[in-house]
């Protein structure tokens, strides 16, 4: 009989050969499901996600609401949560639809 073993990112099929000795016979990728798409994103990531400058995220969380969270002295965002906020308005320029009179 086989013994799985676990860690965080693989698990291991052991086929025993003799007592306390065994064999590593196939390595089985977990499904992760949307882990990667779930994880935290930088900065960086969220203005090049959106086509936009650093200076256009920071101005977004500071005064028009765009969700993220600050851990220690970095913002940090959700992609589905901006991903709301922009479909919800968030990110839309007020002065864009007005002509100069």
């Amino acid at each position: 009989m086989s013994r799985l073993l676990h860690s965080k990112s693989c698990q291991i099929r052991l086929t025993p050969l003799r007592a306390g000795v065994y064999k590593q016979s196939q390595v089985v990728q977990p499904d992760r499901g949307n882990d990667l798409e779930d994880r935290w994103r930088s900065v960086d990531e969220i203005a090049e996600y959106l086509g936009v400058s650093k200076d256009t995220v920071y101005a977004w969380v500071t005064g028009k609401g765009m969700p993220g969270h600050k851990v220690g002295r970095f913002w940090k965002f959700k992609r589905q949560d901006v991903d709301e906020w922009v479909r919800s308005g968030g990110a839309v320029d007020a002065d864009a639809g007005k002509q100069d009179e």
